[in-house]
């Protein structure tokens, strides 16, 4: 993994741990939209129908990344965003109900409480021993359970829920499943087929490493008819070129909810962090990302300081919470003016390590974590 390192020019100046909150951008992310911005501006030429077949190639890589199909994939703004889609466009019947975590962070959470004026009901799983369990989502479920929506990795403490299980179980009950895959997608491998998600939604700018406000959105082809449009433009209809007349006649896959011109210059930039994520393999960071938290978890203990992670890998995906006799909000700032980025969640200092990410990087952290608690 050295040899990707010098891509991210931020170890000159941090040692940063924070994927889970904003990435930093590597060289080739920088460079992707530099050169994008060259030939926009017109110093480099300016070939817009080669924009568009560089968007198509980005998406069929988005779609590798996930084991799906390139027209199953949307590029959006945001989770945020491609939550909603599906929030808003489902046909809802009153009395339906969702089930979503307590604790999962609150762009899975207000789409779907917004659908109470609609009669949908939000069921919420609790948090038990830093886990969710499954026996409590079961005990949720009945004949009036529309859809299961679960972050793939939770935020508060990284704990790592397995979708594939899920996945059957709402297969098994006739329920839709969606991914919220922005805490895991880049740093976790994830297969939209083997785990039989309906859709899947998340932004650019955690583990992908790429810039804020561009995203993807994944609709299983057989469920895109059934989900309306909640934005609607020149884009979304299948004869989009065709300016002279007009024939409302919706696409049949997740393009549909493209309604309009492109953000040329996020898409390009993630293209750019995704192929690089594709070059070192999404196995080979899952492995240095987890060996990273071995090595997190170890210096907790050995300083006995309270675990908020699962320690089981299985559990886990790249975050690495825990507590201890001090504020975490408060050491988070210290460790910023010593130039180590972390993050604070659920009562815990939260570390989220990315492949380029060094053990000795983890080592500083803990030296400085324990001259600040002396």
């Amino acid at each position: 993994m050295d040899n990707f390192r010098e891509e991210f020019p931020i170890i000159n100046n941090f040692i940063y741990l924070d994927h889970a909150g904003v990435s930093p951008i590597s060289l080739r992310v920088k460079k992707a939209i530099t050169n994008f911005l060259s030939e926009a501006s017109g110093e480099t030429g300016f070939d817009y129908s080669s924009w568009g077949k560089r968007i198509e190639e980005i998406r069929a890589s988005c779609a590798e990344l996930i084991g799906a199909d390139a027209d199953e994939i949307a590029f959006v703004k945001n989770t945020s965003h491609g939550i909603s889609i599906v929030a808003s466009g489902l046909d809802w019947k009153q009395g339906d109900n969702v089930i979503v975590f307590e604790k999962e962070f609150s762009s899975n959470i207000y789409p779907w409480l917004n659908l109470k004026d609609r009669g949908v009901e939000v069921r919420f799983v609790p948090l038990k021993n830093e886990r969710i369990l499954f026996e409590d989502i079961e005990s949720l479920i009945d004949s009036r359970t529309r859809l299961i929506t679960m972050s793939s990795v939770q935020s508060i403490n990284g704990f790592m829920i397995d979708i594939n299980r899920l996945g059957k179980l709402c297969q098994n009950n006739g329920i839709l499943f969606f991914v919220d895959a922005i805490q895991s997608l880049g740093a976790v491998s994830i297969d939209v087929k083997e785990c039989g998600a309906d859709f899947l939604s998340a932004d650019g700018h955690k583990w992908l490493l790429a810039p804020e406000g561009i995203g993807i959105f994944y609709c299983k082809r057989e469920r895109a008819s059934k989900i309306m449009p909640n934005l609607l433009g020149w884009k979304s209809v299948k004869n989009d070129h065709n300016f002279e007349s007009f024939d409302f006649e919706l696409k049949d896959n997740a393009l549909r909810f493209e309604e309009g011109s492109f953000n040329t210059i996020g898409i390009y930039g993630l293209g750019a962090a995704v192929d690089l994520l594709l070059e070192v393999g999404v196995d080979r960071i899952e492995t240095r990302v987890r060996e990273l938290g071995d090595l997190i978890i170890s210096e907790t203990e050995r300083r006995g300081l309270t675990l908020k992670t699962p320690k089981n890998p299985n559990e886990r995906g790249g975050i690495i919470s825990f507590g201890g006799n001090f504020d975490p909000k408060e050491i988070a700032e210290k460790l910023f003016e010593k130039n180590i980025v972390v993050n604070y969640r659920g009562g815990g200092l939260r570390v989220a390590p990315h492949f380029y990410n060094t053990e000795d990087e983890i080592l500083k952290l803990f030296e400085a974590l324990d001259e600040l608690l002396i």
